[in-house]
């Protein structure tokens, strides 16, 4: 059984790497109604269901996206890429406090990454913050509340406080 899943798994991963995401999508689907209690069919049922709607145009709806991630995370709860794919995902929809709750939550399950987790929540938010909203972020005023979030998780990564980065500025 184990081997019928990880041949099943393999193609659905050689359709994603050849950047057929509405078949590998399809596949992953199949394997998580077949294998409900697979964290990995799961996870690449999110994954593949991000990039159909993304770049394939495919009519996958955010909340079973979200619905998938949460069942690779709900069976392997500490797999801290699952909850970094997350993260990006929500930033990617515009959901910035699961993102920054998700980037938060993967930091403290792997304190070795926490620098890296951190510094790509603060740039991949704000980049999007920045995408989103355009002109209007072009006003400082506008745009200082998103900076200084950005900010605080890039001081975080570096394990810097904000008195000691003024010092050094």
């Amino acid at each position: 059984m184990a081997d019928d899943i990880s041949k099943k798994l393999s193609a659905g991963m050689k359709a994603m790497d050849e950047g057929d995401f509405k078949k590998a999508y399809n596949s992953f689907k199949k394997l998580c109604a077949d294998n409900p209690d697979n964290a990995e069919c799961w996870y690449y049922k999110a994954e593949c269901g991000n990039y159909a709607s993304g770049m394939d145009g495919a009519k996958i709806k955010d909340e079973e996206i979200i619905e998938a991630y949460n069942k690779a995370m709900d069976l392997d709860p500490e797999n801290v890429d699952y909850i970094e794919s997350y993260g990006m995902f929500c930033i990617s929809i515009g959901k910035y406090d699961d993102a920054e709750s998700a980037f938060c939550d993967a930091a403290e399950f792997d304190e070795s990454r926490a620098s890296n987790l951190y510094s790509e929540f603060a740039v991949e938010f704000f980049n999007h913050i920045m995408a989103s909203y355009g002109e209007i972020m072009e006003d400082p005023k506008a745009r200082a509340p998103y900076a200084k979030k950005a900010l605080e998780y890039m001081l975080k990564a570096l394990e810097i406080t904000p008195e000691e980065a003024k010092e050094l500025l």
